[in-house]
C-alpha cells in the first residue's frame, strides 16, 4: 500500500522548488493462465491467455510438456498463445512460465485436440459415356501411419450399374478430396483438411490421351458429429470405352499443387496406368478454392504423393474399391515459385505465365496450361 508517487516541496523567501519521486515495491511474479483445460477438433483456433505480473514487470515464456514450443503455436504480444488451426500433434500440456529478479512462478493448461476425420462420407452422382449413375454411396476410411509417413485410404463406391463400373477403374480423381486433404502431412507441409476445416470445393479434370474428358466436382461440407468429413459429388464426361474389358493395372503418381490466390491451390499430375500391358497416359488438374479466412497460409508449393495404387469392381456386389497410401510434403523449394510460375503481386501467391504470348513458342496453334504449354498441330496432323 505505500507504492505511489511521492512529491518533495520545498519553500524559502526565494521560491519554490518540487521533485516527484515514484516508489515501487518489488514483488515476485504471479501468473494464471485460462482456460485450464480445453478439448476441440482438428482445425480449431485456440487462444490460451496468460495473465503475469509482477515488479520488475516479469519476462513470459511458454512451454509443451516441459520443452519449448515446437514450430506452429504462436505468442501474441500480451502472451497469449494462439494455435490458428489446432492439429492432433498439438494435443498436451502447456505451461506459461513468468520470470523476475525475485523469482518465477508458472500455471498451466491441457490441450486435447481430436483428430482429423478417419472416416469420409458422401454421395456421387452424374453421367459417363451416356450411362446415368443414379445416386452412388461413397464410403472411406483412413489410417494414419506415421512409421511409414504415409495415410492408407480405402474407399468403397457402392451401387454402381456393372455397365459402367468397369470404366470407372481408372478414375482415381473421384476421392482425390480424400487423399489430398487428408494425406500425411511430413515437415512444413500443410494439411488440406487443417488449412480448409474441411470445407472446401474441390474440381478435377481429367483429359486421355485418345481425347475422351471428364470433369468432377466436389463439396466437402466438413465433419459431422462423429467425426465424418462429408463429401458430395457430381461427375460427368467420357473415359476410352476399351477400358471396360481391359485387364488395368494403376501406377505411382504425384500431384504439384500451387498456392495460387486467397484460398485457392492449383493442382496437376499426370496419371499413368497400364491396360493389357500398354501404357496409357491421362493428365488430371485439380483447382481448390475455400475461405482464406482461417488466416493460415500454406507454402507456394505441396506435392502429395501416392502409391501401392490399387482399384477393382465387383459386378456382384456392384461397387468398386480403391485403395491407396498419401503423403504430402512442402519440399525444398516449398517457397519458391515452380517453372511456368511468376511471383505475384505483394509477393504472396504464384500466378500462371501464359507462354501462349511469347513469341515463337509453337508452330501453329498455342494452348495454355496450368505451368505450361502445348503446341496444337492443324486437323488432319500430328506432332
Amino acid at each position: 500500500t505505500d507504492a505511489g508517487h511521492y512529491r518533495c516541496v520545498v519553500e524559502n523567501d526565494a521560491g519554490t522548488a518540487a521533485k516527484v519521486v515514484t516508489l515501487a515495491l518489488q514483488s515476485a511474479p504471479t501468473v494464471a493462465v485460462t482456460p485450464r483445460a480445453v478439448a476441440v477438433r482438428a482445425g480449431q483456433r485456440v487462444l490460451l491467455h496468460c495473465a503475469a505480473s509482477g515488479e520488475p514487470t516479469p519476462s513470459v515464456e511458454w512451454r509443451r510438456d516441459g520443452e519449448p514450443l515446437p514450430e506452429g503455436p504462436h505468442v501474441l504480444p500480451n502472451a497469449t498463445l494462439l494455435l490458428a488451426a489446432a492439429a492432433r500433434r498439438d494435443t498436451g500440456n502447456y505451461s506459461c512460465l513468468a520470470r523476475n529478479t525475485l523469482g518465477s512462478a508458472v500455471a498451466h493448461a491441457s490441450l486435447a485436440v481430436q483428430g482429423e476425420p478417419h472416416r469420409v462420407r458422401g454421395s456421387l452422382v452424374g453421367i459417363i459415356n451416356a450411362y446415368e449413375l443414379g445416386v452412388i454411396t461413397l464410403d472411406a476410411s483412413v489410417l494414419d501411419d506415421p512409421h511409414s509417413g504415409t495415410t492408407a485410404v480405402r474407399s468403397s463406391i457402392s451401387s454402381i450399374p456393372p455397365a459402367v463400373g468397369p470404366l470407372m477403374r481408372v478414375l482415381v480423381a473421384i476421392i482425390a478430396p480424400v487423399y489430398w486433404s487428408l494425406a500425411h502431412a511430413g515437415g512444413d507441409a500443410q494439411s488440406g483438411f487443417l488449412l480448409t476445416r474441411g470445407t472446401f470445393r474441390h474440381e478435377s479434370q481429367l483429359e486421355f490421351a485418345t481425347g475422351e474428358l471428364l470433369r468432377v466436382t466436389h463439396l466437402a461440407r466438413g465433419a459431422d458429429a462423429a467425426g465424418n468429413l462429408l463429401l458430395d459429388s457430381v461427375i460427368s464426361g467420357s473415359v476410352p470405352e476399351s477400358i471396360g474389358e481391359a485387364a488395368v493395372l494403376l501406377q505411382d503418381f504425384s500431384e504439384r499443387y500451387v498456392h495460387t490466390g486467397a484460398g485457392r491451390l492449383s493442382g496437376g499430375s499426370v496419371q499413368s496406368f497400364l491396360r493389357d500391358g500398354r501404357i496409357i497416359h491421362a493428365h488430371c488438374d485439380h483447382t481448390i478454392v475455400y475461405d482464406p479466412s482461417t488466416g493460415l497460409q500454406p507454402p507456394r508449393v505441396q506435392h502429395v504423393r501416392a502409391s501401392a495404387v490399387e482399384a477393382s469392381f465387383d459386378p456382384a456386389l456392384e461397387e468398386l474399391r480403391f485403395q491407396l497410401r498419401a503423403s504430402l510434403d512442402a519440399g525444398a523449394n516449398r517457397d519458391q515459385c515452380p517453372p511456368g510460375f511468376i511471383l505475384g503481386p505483394q509477393q504472396l501467391y504464384c500466378l500462371d505465365l501464359d507462354e501462349c504470348q511469347m513469341l515463337n513458342q509453337c508452330q501453329h496453334k498455342c494452348r495454355n496450361s496450368l505451368g505450361s504449354y502445348r503446341c496444337i498441330c492443324p486437323p488432319g496432323y500430328r506432332l
